[in-house]
């Protein structure tokens, strides 16, 4: 039995080893043992005469015979670490080997006295007897061990060492602390694995004294002797680690590419090529795993091991702890008795790198290799130990972490010792990736559908294809079946939906809603989509959908498009039709449509050529309103002239119309066929300059970016023109610089004006940045406009209104956004809107917004205000909320009120909706989520109402559950 001071060195290649033959015999170099200590030339020495060991520094006499040697086994001490110089003895005494009767050189050759090591290096020779043969030795099977004869000295006066010593010193093994015992089977001995000798020899230069001294010897041994003192020898980490002066642990972490088994323990026994025993605190490492227990059963030849009590695996970031294990170290599978586990896992979530940990007890646990688990009768929670809020008990539970799946059977959910929910199957991913099964229901409750479940299905059907097949019920309208099929590839993409209400039982009739939506390429110039959108009534959305973006839609397009791209043009063919919702008027629908679009910017002279041309077939029905054909033509030729400091680009071009046109009732006495030519000129003019500038204190690079634009375009009458898709653009800073002051091609204006702006930012100068910028527009007319939309009132005036805008972080952590329109004709606003964010740390955001339209018609003025927080109340509790509100109208557009709770490892949310659906009517609906951490979500989803209506909310946790199906509907 060995002590726990001594630890077993295994190396990963050395457990197959064959067994090596009969031993040499181990030789001592006679140049070694000083002249006192030497026998006298008296022929040879017999070996059945063994003298006593003379007495070791101190006094102390060596006993004839050692215990180890009683028991046939050769101790070759080394000195511990710290020991006393007194105690180490320094003498060494040994006959020297005879010599073959073929050598001429004497079989004795005097050795230059050793001097005392000190006690770091000092160590305790073996008794020798001078008559005892130098080839004896106990130790059957180990191969010779040989010196470095680089650390050996020629004896003094430059006098060659006989052939006979020079044999015995290349037989010599190491100066090392070696034990072999006669019972314990072969082992090879990687010489790289033994370290240096702790004793560094050298020698002397000629003409100095020929005495061979070890290194650090005391001083009072050193007056006599010339020359620099060698180095001491530093030893390696393995060398170290066998003399327990750093632990298993730390030559580990050292020496983490290492293969090698490593044991400790209070007792060890066995034999390396069978079976390794280590009981009484035992330990086992190798590379990523570590093993501790009270004992420790090691077979080395399957590399297998059995652990008892107070078992601690670990295994890269995971750990397990139970009563016992049985486990295979290369393959990394095993069984844990009624284990405690904690495993974590860094997993990618889409671009980020994030972890997630699993902890939990089980009655078994099956190692199926380093990154698949399967455990009996468990539970798995994301929870700290310390707040084990909730869990999942399952009959069976896999984890495959290089899948990233989790699968359980006969689950159970438990909040707060509460059961909230059961499933058969536990589906679920640990990476938010795709998997086939169930995911977790949601529910919650509207004004409009009363008790509104969804239970939802995914298949996986293929890496770019998948399914989502959705049972919904709802209280008081039925059974509803929601269906979503995605497609993914090279050169196409695309989505299929469709939700079916069988039997509305508030309306007595089915209804649905198809969506399509197909995107190709055909090739490197041909391309096309299809999007199509239709539902079975006006108030679909309105009655089911559930959020302001989807109860808002006016129209549903469906349109279908075929582009061609050539070098420099590209056509687009297209057929567009569009579906009215709610109390809309039908619109026109453009069946056909051809777009062609054409721009060079390498003509000669610097020319730039740029071609817009469309042709139009608008359809409707409603006999009253025109109907027909347009086609248009805008070619232009410009001449960007740009130098160091200014900008300048004249263009010039020609607006070409024709209609051919089926009148309505309403236009009967009109013309069917109309034409009109515009000329049209431009001329854009700006610069930039730059200054140092400091706001609020902080260092800016502020710019001043002056621009003039002129156009000038003649008055043609278009009374007679029908309007197909043509409307008045709003007056800001994006439209002061265009051409027409409509949208469409139905009315183009006659102008003869002058638009000046200027805009300065402030730019950080070390990130580029832009921190803030101000702007201020006027435009101003040197003629009446007489070009009008039905129904509108002509220009009149020299001075448009004036447009300023001010945006950016002016203040720290806090964004502004004010915009002005200030007529200057009749000294009155026209609108104004103010936008402030405050946002000091993530999760804590207060907006606010005012808004104000002056009416053009008799209808009120617009006034909207609209309030939105996310505060914590607690370090755990946070208010969230919104009011918009129609001062106007007095009436509430939406509203928004709920409470989030982050426990951690879970978050729960209570939100209360109402959205405005027009002025009669309204749709409230509650939500209550449960999210479990890195697991799944129970309930209905708020997060997108809540991202929606509170700009800058920040997620307090962020989950990678699985996703839920149906959110927008």
């Amino acid at each position: 039995m060995l002590r726990r001071s001594v630890i077993l060195y295994l190396a990963w290649m050395a457990c197959g080893a064959q067994a090596a033959d009969a031993l040499p015999s181990l030789k001592v170099d006679p140049s070694l043992v000083p002249p006192s200590q030497r026998p006298a030339k008296t022929g040879a020495a017999k070996p059945a005469a063994a003298p006593k060991q003379p007495a070791a520094t101190g006094g102390a006499a060596a006993p004839a015979e050692t215990p180890a040697a009683a028991s046939g086994v050769e101790v070759f001490p080394v000195a511990t670490p710290g020991q006393p110089a007194a105690e180490a003895p320094v003498a060494v005494e040994a006959a020297p080997a005879p010599a073959p009767a073929s050598t001429s050189t004497p079989a004795s050759v005097p050795a230059p006295a050793l001097k005392a090591a000190p006690a770091s290096v000092r160590q305790a020779a073996p008794a020798i007897s001078p008559a005892a043969p130098a080839t004896t030795s106990n130790a059957r099977n180990l191969p010779p061990l040989k010196v470095d004869r680089s650390l050996v000295k020629a004896p003094p006066g430059g006098r060659a060492v006989p052939p006979t010593a020079q044999a015995a010193l290349d037989e010599a093994p190491p100066y090392r602390n070696v034990t072999t015992a006669r019972n314990m089977p072969p082992l090879k001995v990687d010489r790289s694995l033994m370290g240096t000798p702790p004793v560094a020899r050298r020698r002397v230069p000629a003409g100095q004294t020929g005495e061979t001294v070890i290194a650090g010897a005391p001083a009072a041994q050193e007056a006599d002797v010339t020359g620099a003192l060698p180095p001491q020898v530093p030893e390696d980490d393995e060398t170290r680690m066998l003399k327990g002066a750093i632990t298993l642990s730390e030559y580990v972490e050292r020496h983490p590419e290492s293969r090698a088994t490593l044991i400790a323990a209070d007792q060890l026994d066995g034999t390396t090529d069978a079976v390794m025993r280590a009981e009484g605190a035992a330990e086992l490492r190798r590379a990523t795993t570590s093993l501790t227990a009270d004992s420790i059963v090691y077979e080395p030849p399957t590399d297998e091991l059995r652990a008892q009590g107070n078992v601690r695996l670990v295994r890269g970031e995971d750990v397990v702890e139970g009563p016992s294990l049985r486990y295979q170290l290369t393959r990394s599978e095993g069984v844990f008795d009624k284990p405690r586990y904690t495993l974590r896992r860094n997993l990618q979530t889409g671009e980020n790198l994030r972890t997630t940990t699993g902890r939990g007890e089980a009655d078994l646990m099956e190692f199926r290799g380093e990154n698949r688990v399967r455990m009996q009768n468990a539970t798995y929670s994301t929870c700290g130990p310390e707040n084990a809020d909730w869990y999942a008990q399952v009959d069976t539970l896999n984890l495959d972490f290089e899948s990233e799946e989790g699968e359980g059977r006969n689950g159970t959910i438990v909040f707060k010792g509460v059961p909230v929910l059961y499933s058969p199957w536990l589906d679920f991913s640990l990476n938010n990736r795709r998997k086939s099964g169930f995911l977790t229901p949601t529910f919650g409750t509207t004004n409009r559908t009363g008790i509104d479940l969804l239970v939802p299905y995914y298949w996986n059907i293929a890496p770019n294809m998948d399914a989502t097949i959705a049972p919904r019920v709802l209280g008081t309208r039925g059974l509803m079946l929601s269906n979503e099929f995605r497609y993914l590839d090279e050169s196409y993409r695309g989505m299929l939906r469709l939700d079916y209400l069988f039997s509305d039982r508030i309306l007595d009739r089915d209804r649905h809603a198809l969506s399509i939506q197909h995107t190709q390429r055909f090739g490197e110039r041909w391309s096309g989509s299809v999007n199509i959108n239709a539902v079975s009534d006006r108030d679909y959305y309105t009655d089911l959908g559930n959020r302001l973006a989807i109860t808002s839609i006016g129209y549903l397009p469906r349109e279908g498009k075929l582009s061609y791209s050539g070098d420099w043009w590209t056509l687009t063919g297209s057929a567009t039709e569009y579906q009215a919702l709610a109390n809309l008027s039908p619109i026109y629908s453009k069946v056909p449509s051809f777009v062609l679009n054409a721009y060079r910017a390498d003509l000669p002279a610097g020319l730039v050529f740029r071609m817009n041309s469309s042709y139009t077939d608008f359809r409707i029905d409603d006999p009253r309103r025109d109907q027909g054909s347009r086609a248009v033509l805008y070619p232009q030729v410009s001449l960007p002239m740009q130098t160091s400091f200014m900008t300048i680009t004249p263009k010039v071009g020609v607006h070409m119309s024709n209609y051919d046109l089926q009148r309505g009732t309403d236009n009967a006495a009109l013309p069917t066929s109309l034409s009109r030519s515009v000329p049209i000129f431009s001329l854009d003019a700006s610069t930039v300059f730059e200054r140092d500038s400091d706001l609020f204190g902080q260092g800016f690079v502020q710019t001043l970016e002056p621009r003039l634009y002129y156009v000038l375009a003649p008055y043609r009458n278009q009374s007679q023109f029908p309007v197909f898709d043509s409307a008045l653009a709003d007056f800001n800073f994006a439209q002061i610089f265009s051409e027409n002051v409509f949208v469409g091609q139905d009315r183009i204006s006659d102008s003869n004006q002058l638009t000046a702006a200027a805009i300065s930012r402030f730019i950080d100068p070390q990130t580029g940045a832009e921190r803030a910028r101000v702007a201020l527009g006027q435009r101003i007319y040197f003629a009446d406009q007489n070009v009008i939309l039905p129904g509108g009132t002509e220009r009149t005036g020299s001075i448009a209104s004036t447009l300023g805008a001010v945006s950016g972080e002016l203040l720290p952590k806090t964004w502004i956004d004010a915009a002005l329109q200030y007529n200057t004709d009749l000294s009155q606003t026209e609108r104004y809107s103010i936008t402030a964010r405050w946002n000091p740390r993530p999760a804590q955001v207060l907006n606010t917004s005012y808004r104000f339209r002056r009416s053009t018609t008799n209808a009120a003025d617009v006034r909207d205000i609209d309030l939105s927080v996310q505060w914590p109340l607690t370090n755990r509790w946070y208010a969230v909320a919104r009011h918009n509100y129609s001062i106007a109208e007095r009436r509430l557009v939406e509203g928004l009120a709920g409470l989030e709770y982050n426990g951690g490892c879970w978050v729960g949310r209570f939100v209360f909706q109402r959205i405005a659906t027009n002025v009669q009517r309204s749709r409230t609906a509650l939500f209550f989520q449960l999210e479990l951490n890195d697991f799944s979500r129970i309930g209905s989803n708020p997060l997108d109402a809540l991202k929606r209506s509170i700009p800058g909310y920040g997620q307090i946790n962020q989950s990678i559950a699985d996703p839920i199906f149906g959110e927008d509907f």
